[in-house]
């Protein structure tokens, strides 16, 4: 069991496992929204946005007759389907567009919106930078579906004293009077909408070429941050070896460059392309080596999260648990056995300490539930010691040559937890039913006693 054999592993069950369905319940949207075409300027005074966005789709299912969308912080100002102008109506926190026939499947079409935000989420303002986090539907007209990604075509006026980062490639930066560029991004991979995301500030910038892609570093002047280069250039000095780990795990490489946008605060927060990690965290990590979670946690989920995305929040940590166990197996690698067994003991305090305050579910459901429903400790913390007790079943070899299959198996799609067992299945040739009901869709409670 190599690294495993000095440990030993118990359980507390605190009831037992309910009979669970024959699949995961993932529910089909009427639509496909295939594209998305932005431009967006901020306005860092009123902390608010002027937009325009035009959306690509096609109907899933026949006689589709109206489209709706969340305007929460948002005034709708005009709208056009397929280039014609449309009335539409907004109650209760929701654009609804009434078409002008009803579509069928196959033919593909366009709504063009023109809007004004005012986001108290989904944003944050600061007075020399501001980005987007996380609820894409807070500051942009877009679908929430997290299954149905699409690519990003992302214009953003800012001023000429700042620096932007979107999604996908920089392909043109235009000056625009004295004072304004425009700088226009392109996300050609299709990627789930939480990942749409932009940052504008007066950022400084450092990089790393490694043998793959450019890793990027924005961070505000030290002046204002307290960060040098120099102490930037020692924080983020393992992202190289971070990244040749994770894709040989993942057995695909990126596509592209990454960039950390260093912010106020301890943000940490996953884009596609790059990530948003807060100055608190990278202080301490200059007295901390171990203290390198984030910049890790974040990097890995390029494979698990951005490119395979859990079909919705039933199976959420496939996107966090899997990357909390592989943020663990780094350490491991990085720092040694010491490094492994606190990030699981972390893991086991947060869970017991949700059992103490009754705060107890299954990692994965076979029914759809909301977000507002996920159980953070759950699908993080005990996702993660669900992974350390499958590669403890499993041993090293096929553990990981398991999670390679599903990786690249699932590289760009969504997946199910179903998906997850099927893979390792597959490569193991080990029935994991009896694993997965008790572990996984049942509320047992595992602890490692390390």
């Amino acid at each position: 069991m190599g690294f495993f054999t000095k440990y030993a592993i118990y359980f507390v069950c605190l009831s037992c496992a309910t009979t669970a369905l024959s699949k995961d319940i993932v529910d089909k949207s009427n639509i496909d929204f295939v594209h998305y075409q932005a431009e967006i300027t901020p306005n860092f005074i009123n902390k608010s946005i002027d937009g325009v966005v035009e959306i690509t789709f096609t109907p899933q299912v026949q006689n589709v007759n109206y489209l709706s969308f969340s305007s929460e912080f948002k005034r709708i100002k005009s709208v056009y389907f397929d280039g014609k102008k449309l009335s539409f109506s907004v109650e209760n926190d929701l654009l609804r567009v009434k078409l002008p026939a009803s579509l069928k499947t196959i033919k593909t079409h366009s709504v063009k919106m023109d809007y004004s935000a005012s986001p108290t989420q989904g944003m944050k303002f600061y007075d020399d930078h501001l980005f987007t986090v996380f609820h894409t539907n807070k500051w942009l007209i877009s679908h929430n579906d997290l299954s149905d990604k699409a690519t990003f075509d992302l214009s953003i006026k800012h001023d000429v004293t700042t620096s932007a980062v979107g999604n996908g490639t920089l392909v043109s930066r235009k000056k625009v009077g004295n004072t304004l560029l425009v700088s226009r991004w392109q996300q050609n991979t299709p990627i789930p909408l939480y990942t749409f995301d932009f940052a504008v500030g007066n950022f400084e910038k450092q990089s790393i070429d490694t043998d793959s892609v450019n890793i990027s570093m924005l961070y505000r002047q030290e002046v204002r941050s307290g960060l040098s280069a120099e102490l930037i250039e020692k924080a983020f000095k393992d992202v190289s070896d971070m990244l040749l780990f994770f894709e040989s795990k993942a057995g695909f490489t990126l596509k592209q460059g990454y960039t950390y946008v260093v912010v106020d605060g301890s943000m940490a927060q996953e884009a596609s392309g790059f990530s948003l990690v807060g100055e608190m965290f990278v202080h301490a990590l200059q007295t901390d080596k171990n203290e390198n979670w984030f910049i890790a946690h974040e990097l890995a989920h390029e494979w698990w999260g951005n490119s395979i995305t859990s079909s919705n929040f039933s199976h959420f940590w496939l996107n966090e648990g899997l990357v909390v166990f592989m943020v663990d197996a780094y350490k491991q690698h990085l720092f040694g056995e010491e490094a492994d067994k606190n990030e699981m003991k972390v893991a086991i305090e947060r869970v017991q300490r949700a059992v103490k305050e009754n705060r107890v579910a299954p990692v994965a459901f076979k029914m759809v539930i909301r977000e507002s429903e996920i159980n953070h400790t759950m699908a993080y913390s005990k996702g993660a010691l669900v992974f350390y007790m499958l590669r403890e079943k499993l041993g090293d070899k096929l553990f990981w040559q398991s999670l390679k299959q599903y990786s690249l198996s699932y590289q760009g799609q969504s997946a199910t937890t179903q998906n997850l067992k099927s893979s390792f299945e597959e490569v193991s040739q080990i029935d994991l039913t009896e694993f997965f009901e008790r572990w996984v869709y049942g509320p047992e409670i595992p602890t490692l006693d390390l």
